[in-house]
């Protein structure tokens, strides 16, 4: 007789992946066969968010940022995620260059500067005199950058360690919802949570990337690196970029997270420092 194979364990799911999956290169498809017609409509989508739901977004985030500071002077803020007697893994450089990596990324580099002059130039302050423009500029990409952007950071991964190491649920976002749907986020409702959190953040890195490339291609051609800025040289950068990502996601936080965000957060102070 055959002896019977042992079962895999696995922690693939399938009622989150296959959903996701046709969701994503369903859209992709979509843009590259109609990209005029995909553009117009994902520009009424945005338009019509910006316009009549921008409110919601700006008091939510406002409402992290004053949640986050009531955890930190209260009771509550003494709370470890972990074990009562457990210690922190990692220095706090480390952390801080592994929140810094992973928060703002190659994000930053580029709307660092495109996004002030994106404000800067807005026909909406075109009455402005320029000393005006540029404070508006400013006060819009530090809301986008700065204390705001971090709260949202803050509430997601403070949720998901919370549930994760002290009611050891799994590390996912419908972990976050067990106060409200209790056992419901091991089963449908879970799934639709994990998928939306799946293509929000695919489409959010993809975006960031894409800029990311764009720029780094234009700095290489600069530098005498490349001899163009071309779909293939670009082509190129992504295989690059991603194999990095791979190579630190395997690696896992200890090796390569750690290592590459060091790397990161010290080339930034020495270009800081010295350029």
């Amino acid at each position: 007789m055959m002896k019977k194979l042992p079962k895999i364990r696995t922690t693939l799911n399938k009622g989150v992946v296959i959903p996701s999956l046709v969701f994503i290169i369903g859209i992709c498809l979509l843009a590259g066969i109609f990209p005029n017609l995909m553009g117009e409509l994902l520009q009424k989508v945005k338009d019509f968010i910006f316009v009549n739901l921008n409110y919601i977004y700006i008091w939510s985030v406002t409402i992290f940022v004053i949640f986050l500071i009531y955890l930190m002077f209260s009771k509550y803020g003494n709370i470890r995620l972990g074990r009562n007697d457990s210690k922190p893994d990692y220095s706090f450089f480390s952390w801080i260059s592994m929140l810094f990596a992973a928060g703002m990324g190659i994000g930053l580099m580029y709307f660092g500067v495109a996004e002030p002059m994106q404000h800067y130039s807005n026909p909406a302050f075109a009455d402005g005199t320029p000393i005006q423009r540029a404070k508006v500029a400013e006060v819009y990409t530090f809301f986008h950058w700065g204390i705001h952007a971090w709260a949202i950071y803050g509430i997601v991964g403070l949720s998901l360690a919370y549930f994760t190491y002290r009611y050891r649920l799994p590390l996912s976002l419908r972990s976050c919802f067990y106060p409200l749907l209790k056992d419901k986020i091991k089963g449908k409702w879970g799934n639709v949570i994990d998928v939306f959190a799946l293509c929000s953040t695919f489409f959010g890195i993809t975006t960031s990337l894409g800029f990311g490339v764009v720029q780094i291609n234009s700095g290489l051609q600069t530098l005498g690196v490349l001899p163009g800025t071309g779909f293939i040289y670009q082509v190129l950068i992504v295989v690059v970029l991603v194999s990095f990502s791979i190579f630190s996601a395997v690696s896992g936080v200890d090796k390569g997270i750690r290592i590459l965000s060091n790397v990161n957060i010290i080339s930034v102070l020495a270009l800081l420092l010295f350029i």
